[in-house]
């Protein structure tokens, strides 16, 4: 299958980091605000040099659009709402994130793209926020937080399946800290600093107010492009939504009796996977990497006549990886097909991000899973 789940995790990977690496960037910018006003503006170009091209947008538009496009797929794809609480955090920055950039986005790069006169330098921006607009700069600080959040989290659960994860965590780790404080100290010290300009350069802020009308009179037309896409996101929103609770409804009476090791039993839909069976009904089952079948750590034993799916080719690749046995699935891929199922837990539920790494420094697949419901 040309566009395999495999294959699409590996595209929304990718267009993440393209993403983070962005946002990277431009915050590492703002933090220059600790300096001055100067000196973001002389390493903007640096700093920012790969999105300044035609190719270079273009890219970046389209790993913004693929990447928010499979969020919405895999939300879609989903048999239930039960997921763990970094998920949650996990879904909900992520559709955060597109209408609080959206007013940014089309106020500075599509003004900047039809008027060659407007000038969007640091300047206008920081007296648009800390003067003319003061909350936009609330809206600015909160979105720091949420996309960098957003990327931080997902960079994390990426590496930390890493082998070499022990070894770059040190580094990565204090990283993932300091660009965002730092960006959030560099804009707030520039806020200062233009705040104060504006009060003793009447020339300057002339230039700044010059640029203000010019957005004025650009408010009609970015109002109706900003409200047509903000229209398309929560179309395509709303339509992830309904398919997950379609699929919620049609099945909801038709539940599927999954018993677990230790005499553990929890009721299910047909669809949902063990994994999902496990959450909504409290009963504890490692899944470091969250579900996405990266891990492994949520292994299960199954007869060989289980009614279950057929794995798909990312759950063959992680069972493959660790080396399991054929009769092993992963628990966030095993979906139910309508009898009842026995299936028996490898790890326990304390499992961390090692066992995904090193499998061999944890029990065997042969011994019984040590969990008991709470």
């Amino acid at each position: 299958m040309l566009f395999s789940w495999l294959i699409l995790r590996r595209v929304r990977l990718a267009s993440g980091l393209i993403l983070l690496f962005f946002v990277a960037g431009h915050l590492s910018n703002l933090a220059l605000g600790l300096v001055s006003i100067e000196a973001m503006e002389q390493w903007r170009a640096a700093l920012l040099i790969p999105w300044q091209t035609s190719f270079g947008q273009a890219l970046l538009l389209a790993a913004a659009i693929v990447h928010a496009a499979l969020g919405l797929v895999s939300l879609a794809s989903r048999h239930s709402l039960a997921m763990s609480r970094t998920d949650w955090v996990q879904l909900l920055l992520g559709l955060a994130t597109p209408p609080l950039l959206l007013n940014h986005v089309v106020g500075l790069q599509v003004t900047s793209d039809l008027v060659a006169r407007f000038r969007a330098d640091y300047g206008y921006v920081l007296a648009v926020y800390w003067h003319y607009a003061p909350l936009f700069a609330l809206q600015q600080l909160l979105v720091v937080v949420i996309v960098w959040a957003h990327g931080a989290i997902g960079l994390y659960s990426t590496l930390v399946l890493q082998r070499a994860w022990p070894r770059v965590a040190p580094v990565v780790i204090p990283i993932l800290f300091a660009i965002p404080i730092l960006a959030l100290l560099g804009f707030a010290h520039a806020g200062e600093r233009v705040l104060a300009r504006l009060a003793s350069d009447p020339d300057w802020r002339a230039l700044i107010e010059q640029n203000l009308l010019i957005r004025q009179q650009m408010a009609h037309r970015l109002g109706v492009i900003q409200g047509g896409v903000f229209l398309v996101y929560v179309v395509a929103v709303a339509a992830a939504v309904s398919i997950l609770a379609a699929k919620i409804l049609r099945h909801r009476r038709i539940p599927v009796i999954v018993s677990y090791d230790a005499g553990l039993t929890a009721i299910g839909r047909v669809g949902m996977s063990v994994l999902e069976v496990s959450r909504a009904n409290h009963i504890p089952h490692a899944s470091v990497c969250g579900g996405r079948a990266r891990c492994g750590t949520c292994r299960i034993i199954v007869p060989t006549d289980a009614d279950l799916d057929l794995p798909a080719e990312a759950e063959l690749a992680t069972l493959r990886r660790v080396q399991a046995p054929a009769d092993a699935r992963l628990a966030c891929q095993a979906h139910l097909l309508g009898r009842p199922v026995s299936v028996r837990r490898v790890y326990p539920a304390f499992v961390d991000a090692e066992a995904a790494r090193q499998p061999d420094s944890w029990p065997a697949e042969t011994e019984p899973a040590l969990d008991t419901a709470p």
